[in-house]
């Protein structure tokens, strides 16, 4: 008999609670522990987020995707976070979670949303677009990490919940790079299930939150100089390891304090990226990369008139030629850069793997082509971060 299928397709909201249980049994959680450890990804008041295979009336397969603004500096970029991707043991390779996937990327296209983002294998989700992106920082703060008591770790206290986020909101709003978060964002986080954050109390105030013991692993941080050190030393006393793993972006303004009391460090990639809309991104970037421009050009002086055009080739996705080659370009007058919409043949056209290691990718990644066309050079990498707290 022929296996009747139903999908891919978004959960209706009574199918939410067996399209979990199944992610649960592949991600090895016991019942509710999904939505206890991620509750900004997994919220059953939020049924659109989510869609499934059915095969002969069970779920067999699930696939979601978070909505999720990315800030970089005054930059807004939206995007589309792929998480929960489990398939029935049973049911593996039989194409649903391709077909999941197809289907989230063929909205997201619909939605002009320009960036999808995800954790996983690299090999694996390549073949869908997907590409290592960003970088991320892990710093291993030990025991002697700090030479003698630092001083204020009376005044670090248990995270009170609601009430605290009027002095943490603030804070992170104040990070470079970082993902957007309205109050419920904010609440939902901080309520992870074996997530502890402490509060530095004062005039500068800090916080931290922490998971795990070996070694501990900081996931979010931030506030003053003086509350994060008094914070570290609280959560170093009672690691069973005597060591924190500390985990940022590169560009961090206390870069210099973890450099000096870290006993090592390392860049790692720190998600991947599928860019869906390369004129999407580059135009929500702009911001960024006009910043960077008019630094570069006013320290070296001079007309720095320039202009390259990008485009993606997509015929791999099986458009025709002339629609997956929208070009943009980036021109530059002095100090003034702009992105915008161009109808010239395009000087570089790449895949949308290659694309994303050239926008994303480290500062070497795509050297020749960097080195061909100095904006490219001056302005890129562009950057992104998700703090280890909202994982999706």
């Amino acid at each position: 008999m022929t296996a009747a299928i139903d999908g891919p397709r978004l959960v209706r909201p009574e199918e939410f609670r067996e399209a979990m249980t199944l992610a649960e049994r592949c991600f090895g959680f016991e019942s509710g522990g999904l939505k206890r450890r991620m509750p900004h990804c997994f919220d059953e008041s939020k049924p659109e987020r989510h869609a499934i295979v059915k095969r002969d009336g069970a779920v067999v397969s699930h696939v979601a995707c978070v909505p999720a603004e990315l800030r970089a500096g005054s930059a807004r970029i939206e995007c589309g976070g792929v998480a929960g991707v489990a398939t029935d043991p049973d049911h593996r390779g039989e194409g649903y979670m391709t077909r999941l996937i197809e289907f989230w990327l063929e909205r997201l296209d619909e939605r002009t949303v320009p960036l999808a983002e995800l954790e996983g294998d690299r090999v694996g989700y390549g073949r869908f677009g997907w590409e290592n992106a960003g970088r991320e920082r892990r710093y291993l703060i030990t025991e002697r990490s700090f030479g003698r008591e630092p001083g204020g770790t009376d005044r670090v206290r248990q995270y009170r919940g609601p009430e605290d986020l009027d002095a943490i909101e603030p804070i992170h709003e104040r990070e470079r790079y970082r993902v957007s978060r309205d109050r419920r964002r904010y609440e939902r986080l901080f309520d992870q299930r074996d997530l502890e954050t402490l509060v530095f109390e004062g005039d500068r105030p800090a916080y931290l939150a922490h998971r795990g013991s070996d070694p501990t692993a900081i996931l979010e941080f931030g506030g003053s100089r003086e509350g994060l050190v008094a914070l570290l030393a609280t959560v170093l006393e009672s690691a069973d390891s005597g060591e924190l793993a500390l985990f940022t972006h590169p560009h961090h303004p206390l870069t210099a304090l973890f450099r000096e009391v870290a006993a090592d460090w390392r860049t790692q990639p720190h998600r991947k990226l599928n860019v869906l809309d390369l004129t999407g991104t580059l135009e929500a970037y702009e911001p960024l990369l006009a910043d960077r421009w008019r630094s570069m050009a006013q320290a070296l002086g001079g007309d720095r008139s320039d202009s390259v055009t990008l485009a993606l080739d997509g015929t791999e996705a099986g458009e025709s030629v002339e629609a997956s080659r929208e070009a943009v370009a980036i021109r530059t007058t002095g100090d003034v850069l702009a992105v915008e919409r161009t109808s010239r043949s395009p000087d570089v056209v790449l895949d949308r793997r290659t694309m994303t290691r050239l926008l994303f990718g480290s500062s070497d990644a795509c050297w020749s082509i960097k080195r061909s066309r100095p904006i490219l050079r001056s302005v890129l990498p562009l950057e992104y971060y998700f703090w280890q707290t909202e994982t999706i």
